[in-house]
C-alpha cells in the first residue's frame, strides 16, 4: 500500500478518536451539573420540610397565645359578672364567656392537627436528609469519578495528538489539503473500496479505477463522494470451494464401455437355397 495512504488511513483513525474523547471531556462538565442539579433538589425538599415545620410552630405559638388571652378574658367576665346589678348584663357576660369557650375549643383542634400535621413533617424531614445523604455520596463519587476521567482524557488526548503531529508530517502536503477538505466537509476523509464499491456512499466504482486502487500505486478518490480509498485484500471474499458432491460422484461413476461391433448380417443367398 502506498505509504501516504498508510500514514492518512491511521491519521482519520486518530483523528476520530481525538474527536471521540474531546467530546466526552466537554460532557462531563454538564454531567457534573446534572448530579448537582439533583442534589439541590434534595436540599431543597428539605428545606421546604423544615419550613413548614416552621410555619406549623407559628401557628401553634400563635394559638396557644389566643387560647391564653380568651382564659384572661374568660376571668375578666367572670369577675365583672359578681358585680352586674340586672339579668341582662349577666347574660351578656354569660354570652361572652361562652364564645371565647367556643375559640378556645377551635383554637385547641387546630393545635391538635398541627402536632399531628407536625409529625408527618417530621417524618418528611427525617426522609429527605436520609435521601439527601445518599445523593450527597453519590454526587461526591460521580464528580470523583468525572474528574478522574477528565484527567486521563487529556493524557490521552496529549498522547493523540502527538501522534497526529508526526503523522501529518510524513504526508505530501497535497494530500493533506486534499484530506482536510474531504474531512470537513463530509466528516469522514478516508474510505475503503471492496466488492468495486466506496464503503462510505456505496456508489460502484468503475472497473479501472478499482483495479487502479487495488495496485495500490496512487492514491485514488471516489468520484462521488471525494472521500480518499483504499483497498484491503484481507477483506476480499474467499474463492468459491469446489462443489466436492459432483467431484466425488465423477469419481466413482466408470466410463462408459464402448459396445463392440456386431457383425454385419450375411445378405449372400446359398445357391441351395431355393429362390
Amino acid at each position: 500500500m502506498n505509504a501516504d495512504l498508510e500514514r492518512l488511513i491511521r491519521l482519520e483513525q486518530v483523528d476520530r478518536e481525538i474527536a471521540r474523547i474531546s467530546a466526552e471531556v466537554s460532557a462531563l462538565p454538564k454531567r457534573v451539573a446534572e448530579i448537582e442539579h439533583q442534589l439541590s433538589d434534595a436540599k431543597a425538599r428539605v428545606d421546604q420540610a423544615k419550613t413548614a415545620i416552621k410555619s406549623q410552630e407559628h401557628k401553634r405559638r400563635s394559638l396557644e397565645s389566643d387560647i391564653q388571652s380568651y382564659q384572661q378574658k374568660i376571668g375578666k367576665f367572670r369577675d365583672q359578672s359578681l358585680d352586674v346589678k340586672t339579668n341582662e348584663q349577666y347574660k351578656a357576660l354569660m354570652h361572652e364567656i361562652e364564645f371565647a369557650q367556643a375559640e378556645i375549643r377551635k383554637a385547641e383542634d387546630k393545635i391538635l392537627e398541627i402536632m399531628e400535621g407536625g409529625e408527618l413533617f417530621d417524618r418528611q424531614v427525617k426522609a429527605s436528609e436520609a435521601e439527601l445523604k445518599t445523593q450527597s455520596a453519590q454526587v461526591e463519587k460521580e464528580k470523583e469519578e468525572a474528574r478522574s476521567l477528565t484527567a486521563k482524557d487529556e493524557a490521552r488526548l496529549k498522547e493523540l495528538r502527538a501522534d497526529r503531529s508526526g503523522l501529518r508530517s510524513g504526508v505530501n502536503e497535497d494530500l493533506l489539503v486534499l484530506y482536510d477538505r474531504v474531512l470537513k466537509a463530509r466528516k469522514t476523509a478516508v474510505a475503503e473500496a471492496r466488492e468495486q464499491r466506496c464503503t462510505a456512499c456505496y456508489v460502484l466504482l468503475r472497473p479501472q479505477k478499482w483495479n487502479e486502487i487495488k495496485a495500490a500505486g496512487e492514491v485514488m478518490t471516489c468520484d462521488s463522494c471525494g472521500r480518499i480509498l483504499f483497498y484491503d485484500p484481507s477483506h476480499e471474499p474467499p474463492p468459491p470451494e469446489p462443489d466436492k458432491k459432483r467431484a466425488k460422484k465423477a469419481k466413482a461413476t466408470p466410463e462408459a464401455e464402448v459396445p463392440s461391433e456386431s457383425p454385419e448380417p450375411n445378405l449372400e443367398v446359398s445357391a441351395d437355397r431355393p429362390s
